[in-house]
Formats: structure tokens, C-alpha cells, sequence
């Protein structure tokens, strides 16, 4: 499985409701490539520059679920940005698996804003080669002091209540610390805006670590629904998109005036869907099985 973004789209007369999911295990991209070429645009730089010297490359040396992970280390510009769909309110929870190496520290951060050096920062997480760390708010008016494992992969989680105003960092599933989630450093900011990976050894420390198993969800999405999931990448779309977990399904695509411009059905767990002659604008893609309507998705054509 290499990546899932997918935008769920639930209509009623009254009612027009959005929830963004993403899932990335870096399984299907190719080891000693760069991460922002690999992901076609779902993880970019600093500086929005994918395949140049701030980005990343794939890597086989270890990986959470087999066969890839992402690696971070000091001593280049290496700087990775994952971006989040900035969001403003409802519970999302971020997590990833990450193996420090010994003799070394790692670093994130999570962004209000993401704006290269005009971002608001709304908490750092700093691990040391000695197995401690600490965490700092905002513009540094709450810091937190944690222990975390070295050589050996554990999970970061950080579960985001936006409506109550209220984070939460845990390692395999213990809490290390709450927080205020609209504390910024530049201002107060409720916006979810992106994941930021940056080995910057700032702390005086050479970083090194990998990542593996990205997931960003609503409360209460697990990981085996975010793998089984029907979706589409990329969204939006130019030229081609791909399908995938719709075996067996009957795909009908339709325009904003529900006009229809593919039926097909499907063999295959994935699917690949040419619309290079399709008009840009918006679509709406009907997965259906012999009995019922499994899902609708809108599709952006650019």
C-alpha cells in the first residue's frame, strides 16, 4: 500500500459535509528516490521544492511494515513538509512509527501556518541521543519534559480536538503531554496546517531517524479502515487519477449538471482512470456493488 488521501463527500438537502484522511507506509515508492518525486505532490519541502536538496529520499535500511520508510538526518538542508489541509475545526489524530538511531536525536514540529520561514509554529518535539526529550508550545511559553526509545521503533501520536481547544503527544499510546492547541509563535491559531520533518540538530545534536506508517484521520478512523479504504490519488486531478479497492464495483462518474461521462466496471482492486479529455472543473465518482451505492467522491479536474 503506498499512499491513501481520499475526500469523503456526504450530501443531504441541507447539509454539505467534508473529512480528509491520509495514509502514506512509502511501500510502493521506489528506495533512493525522493520522497516529494515518489509521493506525486502529497509531501512536498520547506520551501515547496520536491527533488531538490531540502527533500528526502525513500530508504530500505529499516522499515515498520515492509518493504520502505522515510530517512531524516543532519548534515545537509533536509527539510519535509507534510501538508494537512488546514483545518479549523473538528478531532483529528496524527501518528507515525519512528526509530531514532542510537547516538543520535530527531525533531518535528506541527504548523498553524505553513509558510516556510512566515509559519506559525504550534509545537516542536525535540528526541536526544541520550533517550530523553522535551516538547515546546507555541512560542516556547509551555515546554515538557519526556523520556522516548532509541533503536527501536515506536509510535507518535498527537490527537488535535480542535472545537475544544485541547492536544495531546503520546508515545505507544501513553501520554506525555496536553496543551492548548491554539498557542502559535507567532499568534493564537486553531488551523491544522501541516507536519514538518527537519533533522536540524539544533539542539546540538546530529539527528537521525526514520519514519513509517503516516496517518493523519478523524477520531476514531483506525488504520485498517484507512488501508481498506476506496480512494482516489491524486485529488485534484490532471490527466489521470487512480482508483483503488473497488474490485468488483461499477464505477459511474458525473458532472455538476449530472450529466454522465464514464461507466465502467471493474476486475481489478485498482484502477486507473484517463480524464485528459475531460473539461476542468468539478466531478462527482459513484462506487456501486449489485446492490447499493457504496460511496460518492468528488474529483477535482484541473
Amino acid at each position: 500500500m503506498q499512499k491513501l488521501i481520499f475526500i469523503i463527500l456526504s450530501v443531504s438537502a441541507v447539509n454539505l459535509s467534508w473529512s480528509q484522511s491520509i495514509y502514506d507506509d512509502f511501500d510502493d515508492y521506489k528506495a533512493g528516490e525522493y520522497l516529494g518525486i515518489e509521493s506525486n505532490g502529497l509531501w512536498t519541502t520547506w520551501t515547496n521544492s520536491p527533488g531538490g536538496t531540502e527533500d528526502t529520499f525513500v530508504s530500505d535500511e529499516y522499515s515498520y511494515s515492509a518493504d520502505n520508510s522515510i530517512k531524516l538526518m543532519s548534515g545537509g538542508v533536509t527539510d519535509v513538509v507534510l501538508p494537512l489541509g488546514d483545518l479549523t475545526s473538528g478531532n483529528w489524530t496524527l501518528s507515525f512509527m519512528m526509530r531514532i538511531e542510537p547516538g543520535y536525536g530527531a525533531y518535528f514540529n506541527l504548523l498553524h501556518e505553513f509558510a516556510a520561514a512566515a509559519s506559525n509554529w504550534a509545537v516542536q518535539v525535540y528526541f536526544s541521543e541520550t533517550g530523553n526529550g522535551y516538547l515546546s508550545v507555541g512560542s516556547g511559553l509551555l515546554s515538557s519534559n519526556f523520556t522516548h526509545p532509541t533503536g527501536s521503533w515506536f509510535e507518535v501520536k498527537v490527537d488535535i480536538d480542535i472545537d475544544s481547544d485541547l492536544a495531546g503527544l503520546y508515545f505507544d499510546d501513553t501520554l506525555i503531554s496536553n496543551w492548548t492547541w491554539s498557542e502559535g509563535s507567532v499568534n493564537m491559531s486553531s488551523t491544522i496546517a501541516a507536519l514538518n520533518l527537519y533533522p536540524n540538530g539544533q539542539d546540538g545534536e546530529p539527528d537521525s531517524y526514520y519514519v513509517d506508517n503516516v496517518s493523519f484521520s478523524e477520531y476514531g478512523v483506525g488504520l485498517s479502515e484507512l488501508e481498506n479504504e476506496i480512494s482516489i490519488f491524486p485529488n485534484p486531478v490532471v490527466n489521470y487519477f487512480s482508483v483503488k479497492n473497488v474490485k468488483n464495483t461499477e464505477l459511474r462518474v458525473f458532472n455538476l449538471l449530472g450529466l454522465e461521462v464514464l461507466k465502467m466496471q471493474t476486475a481489478a482492486i485498482d484502477y486507473i482512470v484517463d480524464c485528459s479529455d475531460w473539461t476542468p472543473g468539478i466531478y462527482f465518482l459513484q462506487i456501486k456493488n449489485d446492490h447499493e451505492v457504496l460511496q460518492t467522491k468528488k474529483i477535482i479536474v484541473e
